[in-house]
């Protein structure tokens, strides 16, 4: 595969990294304090199944996401995103698309909390972060946002999902350094693999669609 979709990404992480400032006192970075022990028990969050003789993998986390490619359109990946709580899936054109659709998911779930403090430059855009913050501290409880539309929404199961060239269920344990790290499977292999930022798991997810298509 061609590396025009290498750019795109490297694109979107310089001005993740230019956009945004690191803040040790921000609720963001407390919270990744926090979610030091949703890490060191992500193991409970992992789970093999036996089906019919065979061993599944799987995933469960509040973020889980099934990312699905079924096409592949001037050397980058087309495809949808599906997540717990919604029927309808999430279609991207590109895989900057998809990377910045899926953090735009994290921000309104507020989960996994970013690393980094987020800087904007306009007027629409501190207003979305305006309306954002009033959501995360509209109710009384220490529910976070994505637990409150866990209860409003209900959760369906995107594990048996299926993209046309291939499908990845993804579990973003933090957002560290304006990137992502965490944990994914590939369905069509049952592999399950780490991955320390959003341009590992992008590579990962090329390296399998590419070794099939051999």
């Amino acid at each position: 595969m061609k590396m025009s979709w290498f750019f795109a990404l490297k694109r979107v992480i310089i001005r993740s990294v230019s956009e945004h400032k690191y803040n040790r006192h921000s609720k963001a970075y407390r919270g990744l304090v926090r979610g030091n022990c949703a890490f060191a028990k992500t193991k409970e969050s992992e789970l093999v199944v036996q089906n019919m003789g065979e061993t599944q993998q799987m995933l469960f986390a509040k973020n889980l996401i099934c990312i699905c490619i079924d096409d592949k359109k001037n050397e980058d990946y087309c495809g949808k995103i599906f997540h717990q709580y919604a029927d309808d899936p999430i279609e991207f054109e590109g895989v900057a698309d998809l990377l910045l659709l899926v953090e735009e998911l994290f921000d309104e779930w507020d989960f996994p909390q970013r690393g980094l403090a987020e800087r904007v430059f306009t007027r629409q855009a501190k207003e979305a972060i305006k309306e954002r913050e009033k959501r995360r501290h509209k109710s009384d409880s220490d529910l976070l946002p994505i637990e409150i539309i866990q209860e409003k929404f209900g959760v369906r199961n995107i594990q048996n999902k299926k993209g046309a060239l291939g499908t990845f269920v993804v579990q973003v344990v933090f957002r560290q350094d304006a990137t992502w790290q965490g944990h994914m499977i590939i369905k069509e292999t049952n592999e399950k693999k780490d991955f320390a930022s959003a341009m590992e798991l992008i590579k990962i997810m090329d390296k399998s669609i590419e070794e099939r298509a051999l």
